[in-house]
């Protein structure tokens, strides 16, 4: 990855290494994905006596939880209005309270285990600049409020250096370094007797008793429960790849002339944009996220340019110090899936999946339902994000529109790249090139030497394209990535790198 686009949180914490697994082994839970969903569900099964194996394909918080905007929070935009005409009061009430409850579960685990990760109780808003966004902002409030939570409706934000209509304030929020508090969560964990090995990629899972799972170099792991805590799972078994879309958003660190903000913010906008303070050793600084799009879709770099002149017309920026995407699935309903995966064959596999851009919070309580339900007990929001509800009557359109997209992409994929030659790759240019009748995925390094890999994404078949911001190969139809030097995958549902190809 080119260095200019390194997370902050990553650059500024490193974790203690864990090794990879060296052989054969059996325990009760094994947790693929050590996330904030797969870490906290591992320190509680640890925790209660529970024998846990973590598997992680790559390092510690190497996925989403490494490139989170860092806000702990119940208020997800306009959230609370939306689920309650979809599915009523009592649905949008334990949403509501499943978020509150994994702020309180970091914050406690924070303050037990005592990991220093810069968290900050902080209010937390969704803001309208327009006057005529001010009924939908009222109209949130009202909703939350129904839902349990104590929301206010404000009309001016005085730290904000430009003008606000309305806003939507919830107070106690907090938020923090997510990967530090993720390094400690590991430690936490390890302490308790949870064997974490990063560097082992799960490749298959045989649902049975025990579940078997095939991990990338041939060991093998048996366990009575799995939680499948990858992101999006890498099974396709719940057609979860079809039930939620890919987005990619930006974020970028900068330094200003003036008082950074010190409340955390979100636009009503589309696409929406988000503001919080992080403390670094160097003194305050604003991190501004937004732009999202479709996962694979799009040039990231305008993306990029795009964010920061929105920034700049509304601070006096002095410097952008990071810059970074997040990656995120998007359920159709606006629902997590949070539970048992038998209906799609397999009592034993628990799943987590499309908590949104939002996912500390949720994921915490995600990781605690999925704790319960593997040790056979009972918990009070499984039935509200249960994976295997189906109901046409919720985010029927939003399924429609992104399952057509992805099919147009897998067909239009195929013809792309028939006349460029990889021969016109400057360093650090790539390109998808005609190979006779198929494609080959370019990429030429800073160095000169060209690396060709099928264009050919592992999961279903879609042509992946070139990301020149991170130099890696996205995926427009399920949000898949690679490595653009090695094919290595960096996102799933994938579990096999782009093999490479000849000249």
């Amino acid at each position: 990855m080119d260095d200019r686009y390194r997370s902050y949180w990553r650059v500024s914490s490193q974790g203690r290494p864990f090794p990879a697994l060296g052989g054969d082994r059996g325990c009760d839970v094994a947790v693929l994905g050590a996330g904030i969903v797969g870490l906290s569900a591992a320190l509680e099964l640890s925790r209660a006596g529970a024998d846990v194996v973590v598997l992680e394909a790559r390092r510690v918080g190497a996925g989403t939880t490494g490139y989170t905007t860092g806000k702990l929070s119940s208020l997800h935009g306009l959230i609370y209005a939306e689920l309650e005409e979809s599915f009523g009061a009592h649905l949008a009430a334990a949403y509501g309270a499943a978020n509150e409850a994994g702020l309180a579960a970091i914050a406690a685990n924070a303050e037990r285990y005592e990991i220093e990760c810069d968290l900050r109780r902080k209010p937390n808003f969704t803001y309208t600049e327009s006057p005529s966004g001010r009924e939908q902002i009222a109209a949130e409030v009202e909703a939350a409020r129904r839902a349990g939570l104590a929301a206010e409706l404000v009309d001016e934000v005085a730290e904000l250096p430009f003008p606000v209509a309305a806003a939507v304030r919830f107070d106690d929020q907090a938020e923090l370094h997510a990967l530090r508090y993720l390094h400690g969560l590991a430690g936490a964990a390890a302490e308790h007797g949870c064997a974490i090995h990063e560097g082992t990629r799960a490749v298959a899972v045989k649902p049975g008793q025990p579940c078997q799972i095939e991990t990338e170099h041939g060991a093998r792991l048996s366990a009575g429960r799995v939680v499948l805590a990858t992101h999006l799972p890498t099974l396709d078994r719940g057609l979860f790849f079809a039930r939620t879309h890919p987005e990619r958003s930006y974020a970028l660190l900068a330094s200003l002339r003036g008082a950074v903000p010190q409340g955390m913010y979100l636009s009503d906008e589309s696409p929406a944009h988000s503001l919080r303070a992080v403390p670094t050793a160097a003194g305050e600084r604003l991190l501004i996220g937004g732009e999202s799009h479709k996962a694979g879709q799009g040039d990231p770099r305008e993306r990029y340019a795009a964010l920061e002149a929105w920034a700049r017309e509304r601070f006096e920026v002095e410097a952008i110090e990071h810059r970074w995407a997040s990656h995120d699935h998007l359920p159709h309903d606006r629902l997590p899936f949070v539970g048992p995966l038998a209906p799609f064959g397999g009592s034993g596999l628990l799943v987590v999946t499309g908590l949104q851009k939002w996912g500390l919070a949720m994921g915490a309580s995600a990781g605690a339902i999925v704790a319960d339900l593997a040790r056979g007990e009972e918990n009070e929001w499984a039935a509200s994000f249960d994976p295997g509800r189906f109901d046409p009557r919720h985010g029927s359109l939003s399924f429609a529109k992104h399952n057509a997209d992805d099919g147009l992409r897998f067909l239009t994929g195929r013809l792309a790249g028939r006349r460029r030659s990889s021969d016109e790759l400057g360093p650090g240019e790539g390109a998808v090139v005609a190979a006779g009748l198929g494609q080959r995925a370019a990429y030429r390094d800073e160095d000169g030497k060209l690396h060709l890999h099928s264009a050919r994404c592992t999961h279903l078949g879609c042509i992946v394209r070139f990301n020149a911001a991170e130099r890696s190969w996205d995926c427009p139809c399920h949000g898949s990535r690679f490595d653009a030097v090695d094919g290595a995958v960096l996102e799933g549902p994938a579990v096999r790198a782009l093999p490479r190809a000849e000249g």
